[in-house]
């Protein structure tokens, strides 16, 4: 399975981009609001916004004044994101691209925010460390990077998804079973597109990584990490038992 071509595929579709353009009009989670007033302290710093989607984060960092540039590995998303930004008015550029294998060069940007548990839809460790190694390139020296994780749980709800991923991992993927996850802690899951009456099901692939094993990639990136906090709820409205943990990192 091409699980990249996957993730294009689900996000590319019609129902994803109505629901993504919805998204739009959210703006920031009070969390990333947070960690984006405490770290990204000068307003007309360069920013990328990777994997910026149809510009939920990105229209709002616009506005505050930063010089942000969007970027996404998905097309569909990035023509959404130009048509509602040409909408409100504003001026942002936007393309196209891979966090494994950024365009811009070394030293181009202040800050890169990757949003959204949007590292954990690069599937492969290998190309998620790439992805990390491609952001410090083209942060400037004391740039910082900010991205998302959702947390590695081993609650009694998540104990028979985990005993599966041990009996793939362990057992049927030795004796040679095409199983489709690269690494322990993907998983897919199935969403219902939005049209009444709908019985086609898209596939969404993520990874829940441990803390422990995005700490490693971050060091093995060359990146200083300056702090991993999970406690952070992303609005009043949206209180979740495991919110998503912020990686905060510094180019040194």
């Amino acid at each position: 399975m091409d699980l990249r071509q996957l993730v294009i595929d689900e996000f590319s579709g019609e129902n994803a981009q109505k629901f993504y353009a919805q998204k739009a009009e959210e703006g920031l989670w009070d969390s990333e609001r947070h960690f984006i007033q405490k770290y990204f302290t000068n307003r007309r710093g360069k920013l990328l916004d990777m994997g910026c989607g149809t510009g939920r984060t990105t229209l709002p960092l616009h506005e505050k004044g930063y010089r942000v540039v969007g970027v996404d590995l998905v097309p569909a998303m990035v023509e959404s994101a130009r048509r509602i930004a040409r909408a409100k008015g504003k001026e942002i550029h936007y393309e196209a691209g891979d966090a494994t294998s950024l365009r811009f060069p070394d030293c181009s940007f202040d800050y890169v925010l990757f949003s959204n548990q949007g590292w954990t839809q690069i599937p492969g460790s290998a190309q998620r460390l790439a992805a990390l190694r491609e952001m410090r390139r083209v942060l400037r020296p004391e740039g910082v990077l900010i991205f998302t994780a959702h947390p590695r749980v081993y609650a009694r709800r998540f104990a028979l998804f985990w005993l599966q991923q041990a009996l793939r991992f362990s057992v049927m993927k030795p004796l040679g079973f095409d199983i489709p996850e690269v690494d322990y802690g993907d998983r897919f899951f199935e969403r219902e597109p939005s049209e009444p009456g709908s019985t086609h099901r898209t596939t969404q692939y993520i990874h829940i990584p441990s803390r422990g094993e995005v700490c490693a990639q971050i060091a093995d990136a060359g990146l200083a990490l300056l702090e991993a906090n999970g406690e952070l709820q992303i609005s009043a409205q949206d209180i979740m038992t495991h919110p998503p943990v912020f990686y905060v990192c510094r180019r040194e």
